[in-house]
């Protein structure tokens, strides 16, 4: 039984083992996690402090160049997305310019943003009022369905079937 007694408490030893490293990860993840929350708050806190001292002289005496680096960023952040706004605005006109709609007097092709057709001279106000009356007509409605119909659904169904095909129901 000596040797039975000694297998159990390896066996018992290593799965105490076990279980302390998965607690340990697990601690190690909520600690992890913490510390990012905590990382958050400080700097939401460090913002809204920053934005309530920035022109108040005794906050800022001893940390001049902290206060002037943030607002050194906060150009440069205002410059960047300036940038931004001003490809977005040039993607958007050159977008609208590339669109080419056809002329419904000559049939002419012609941008978007032109002023006059070339090809027949027509106003764009005109050539948009001629699309805008042309435009299709609604398609009209199915017409019924002839034939038998699922008695359960109203779906129609082929002479023959035993069941709809779409509510199942047995015909």
């Amino acid at each position: 039984m000596g040797f039975l007694d000694d297998v159990q408490a390896s066996l018992n030893r290593g799965v105490a083992g076990a279980n302390r490293g998965v607690e340990s990860m697990k601690l190690k993840s909520q600690l992890n996690d913490a510390n990012k929350r905590r990382s958050q708050l400080a700097a939401q806190l460090g913002a809204s402090l920053y934005e309530a001292t920035k022109d108040d002289e005794s906050f800022r005496a001893g940390r001049e160049q902290l206060y002037d680096g943030i607002a050194q960023i906060d150009q440069e952040r205002s410059n960047i997305q300036a940038q931004l706004d001003e490809i977005e605005r040039q993607a958007a006109e050159s977008a609208q310019a590339a669109a080419q709609i056809e002329c419904p007097f000559c049939h002419s092709r012609m941008s978007a943003t032109d002023l006059f057709c070339a090809g027949c001279g027509k106003p764009m106000a005109e050539v948009q009022a001629a699309l805008a009356s042309a435009a299709p007509a609604p398609a009209p409605a199915p017409a019924p369905v002839e034939g038998p119909m699922c008695p359960g659904c109203g779906a129609p169904v082929n002479e023959g079937d035993a069941f709809c095909m779409s509510c199942g129901a047995k015909l």
